[in-house]
């Protein structure tokens, strides 16, 4: 893998909520002697989440200091599929190790990238120590690239193409037992995520579609995704959230990413949070200032406050460039120094009203499936992926090589909404981030490379047999 290619992918990372913290079941007979007290410090995350979970094995799983549990991705879904973990502080990291499931990595194949603060990082196989070099870590993304459990079909000759299809059985998966983390002494570290405490939340107003703008973004640990107010007479001036826990808590600070930071065109061109106010359901509210800024932004309270519902009214704004919808990214509370976050059922059902919708239509067979193709055309070689999650993201990938070996990369990914369908065909819209990153030979200077990012949207339909944009997104071809 070039440095190109872990560039386009460092963009996307950023890319693409969990259950609550109810305490395991132990299988140990009842005179067993107690388990050796874990001597290692925690070293509190700042947010973690995975592109892909199976419900009943999550990312959280991962941190519970209990090695017969561990993480999954939804059946059927396996390469380019992620694990992303943000550290408070920056933090030199010698190395880490992901210990898989038994057979869920097969043959020489088998291969796992990291992303070291957006940047290609060291890679390796699954049970090997990745070496990263004792870097100073602010987030690590975690690619798993090869399975070894992929099928790739004969060539085979479609609208002037030659064209190969990989796949991924539908019935396989990725599984992690242990994700180990050295730092530049040679320390295990004990990670912590964000404590999940049980509760509902709310807002005034949501834009819609509200599964690609949910105010339950705020609390997935993704920046690139995002509550959005859906006042059409403001610009977010009045609009309200409210978190309701199921048992007391105590907040002394709250943690913000202010703006829609999918990108810094969707940060300046949508409202941001200037002013807000801050307190206990009906009582009096503290106000507070963000800065104009992405950098997440730690705000002390001026007092703690200890209750279980609680009320952030948006006071003034900056505005946006382009839009007046106004967006926050993501959200963390503080007791102390720990973090802890609001977690509701909000996505999960909003996610299983997007199936209901999609009912008998051709998605089904590629919903959290990622449809993976190299094209020969015209001296142009194309290899490309795409995955649309249930979750109502998409990823795409595309490489092209021409004939003079001059490379245009291009990564997109975003939302995507459900515009019709039935049993024959479906329709949706995708919308997000179109990033191009052309390199080539510029015999003055040497290696140019441009690099693009823009706002976009397109309009795809899929009728089993290939997945094709109107615009952009280009043709992908099913088995």
């Amino acid at each position: 893998m070039n440095s190109k290619t872990g560039f386009l992918l460092a963009a996307l990372l950023g890319l693409m909520a969990c259950g609550g913290d109810a305490p395991k079941t132990s299988d140990a007979p009842p005179n067993t002697a107690p388990a050796k007290a874990d001597a290692r410090p925690i070293t509190w995350l700042e947010g973690i989440y995975a592109t892909s979970s199976s419900p009943a094995n999550e990312i959280y799983d991962l941190f519970d200091d209990d090695p017969s549990t561990g993480w999954r991705t939804q059946t059927g879904a396996g390469p380019d599929e992620g694990i992303m973990l943000y550290f408070p502080n920056a933090l030199p990291l010698q190395s880490i190790q992901i210990v898989p499931e038994e057979g869920r990595f097969q043959g020489a194949d088998a291969y796992i990238q990291t992303y070291v603060n957006g940047a290609l990082g060291g890679g390796g196989k699954p049970g090997d120590k990745i070496a990263l070099g004792g870097e100073l870590v602010k987030s690590l993304y975690i690619r798993f690239v090869k399975s070894g459990l992929e099928e790739v079909s004969r060539p085979q000759n479609k609208d002037e193409a030659v064209v190969e299809i990989e796949s991924f059985p539908a019935n396989e998966y990725i599984g992690v037992k242990e994700l180990k983390v050295w730092n530049d002494k040679g320390e295990l570290l004990r990670l912590k995520p964000p404590k999940r405490v049980r509760g509902t939340l709310s807002a005034s107003s949501t834009l819609q579609p509200e599964i690609a703008y949910s105010v339950a973004n705020l609390f997935d640990a993704r920046k690139e995704f995002v509550w959005v107010e859906g006042n059409k007479k403001t610009s977010g001036e009045g609009e309200s959230l409210t978190f309701e826990f199921d048992e007391p808590v105590n907040i002394t600070a709250i943690q913000i990413w202010n703006g829609y930071q999918r990108s810094d065109e969707h940060f300046a061109a949508n409202a941001r949070v200037r002013d807000f106010g801050f307190g206990l359901q009906g009582g009096e509210a503290t106000t507070y200032t963000l800065r104009d800024t992405k950098a997440g932004q730690k705000i002390e309270l001026t007092a703690p406050l200890k209750g279980k519902s609680f009320t952030l009214t948006i006071q003034s704004i900056y505005a946006g460039s382009r839009y007046k919808d106004l967006a926050i990214s993501d959200m963390v509370f503080f007791d102390g120094q720990k973090p802890f976050v609001l977690y509701s059922k909000l996505l999960e059902r909003t996610q299983s009203n997007l199936r209901n919708e999609i009912g008998s239509s051709p998605l089904v067979q590629i919903l959290n499936r990622r449809v993976s193709n190299v094209v020969q055309e015209v001296g142009v070689m194309t290899q490309q992926s795409l995955i649309l999650r249930s979750d109502g993201t998409f990823v795409m990938y595309s490489s092209d090589i021409m004939p003079d070996d001059t490379e245009v990369q291009t990564l997109a990914d975003g939302n995507w909404e459900l515009i019709s369908s039935d049993p024959a065909e479906a329709v949706i819209k995708v919308f997000g981030r179109w990033n191009n990153v052309s390199d080539f030979a510029d015999y003055y200077r040497g290696n140019t490379t441009q690099n693009v990012t823009r706002i976009f949207s397109d309009q795809v339909l899929t009728d089993g047999n290939i997945v094709r944009g109107k615009r952009m997104l280009g043709t992908f071809y099913l088995r």
